[in-house]
C-alpha cells in the first residue's frame, strides 16, 4: 500500500471557511468596538453639557471662563473626570466659551473621520453647530 501525503480537498475546504469565519469575525467586532468608543463618548458629551447648564443655571450669566475643573471643582463633575488623555480614542475633552458668551463648546482631539461623523449624528438635534477639523470635533451647545 502506498501512502499519499498532502491534504483532502474536504480538509483544504474546511480549513479555509475557519480562516474566511475567523476574519469576519474580527472584522464584526471592530465595528463594535468603534460603536462604544462613539456611545461612550457621547455620555461623557452629555456629562460635560448638563454640568455646564448647571453652571449656568448657578448664576454665572455666560460661560466665560468655564473649564473642567472649575466644573469639578464647584461639583457639576465627578472629582475622577479626567479630561486630558481620556477620552475613548486617547484625547483630551475641552470645554470653553464659545465666541457667543451665551453658548459653549465642547471638544474632542484624537476622533477620527467616521467617528466625528457618528458623533455629529447623534447630536444633530441638540447642538447648535458642529464641527470637525484636523481630529476634532467640536459641539456647540
Amino acid at each position: 500500500m502506498t501512502k499519499k501525503s498532502g491534504f483532502t480537498l474536504i480538509e483544504l475546504v474546511l480549513v479555509i471557511s475557519i480562516v474566511a469565519l475567523l476574519l469576519m469575525a474580527i472584522g464584526v467586532t471592530s465595528g463594535v468596538r468603534e460603536s462604544a468608543r462613539v456611545h461612550a463618548a457621547a455620555e461623557s458629551v452629555k456629562a460635560l453639557r448638563t454640568a455646564a447648564e448647571s453652571y449656568i443655571a448657578s448664576g454665572n450669566m455666560t460661560y466665560t471662563g468655564i473649564t473642567v475643573a472649575g466644573l469639578q471643582t464647584a461639583g457639576y463633575l465627578p472629582a475622577n473626570f479626567s479630561a486630558t488623555g481620556s477620552n475613548p480614542w486617547g484625547g483630551d475633552y475641552t470645554i470653553a466659551a464659545n465666541s457667543d458668551p451665551s453658548r459653549v463648546d465642547i471638544s474632542l482631539t484624537g476622533v477620527g473621520a467616521t467617528a466625528s461623523t457618528r458623533l455629529s449624528g447623534l447630536f444633530a438635534n441638540s447642538a447648535q453647530a458642529i464641527s470637525y477639523a484636523s481630529n476634532t470635533w467640536t459641539a456647540t451647545f
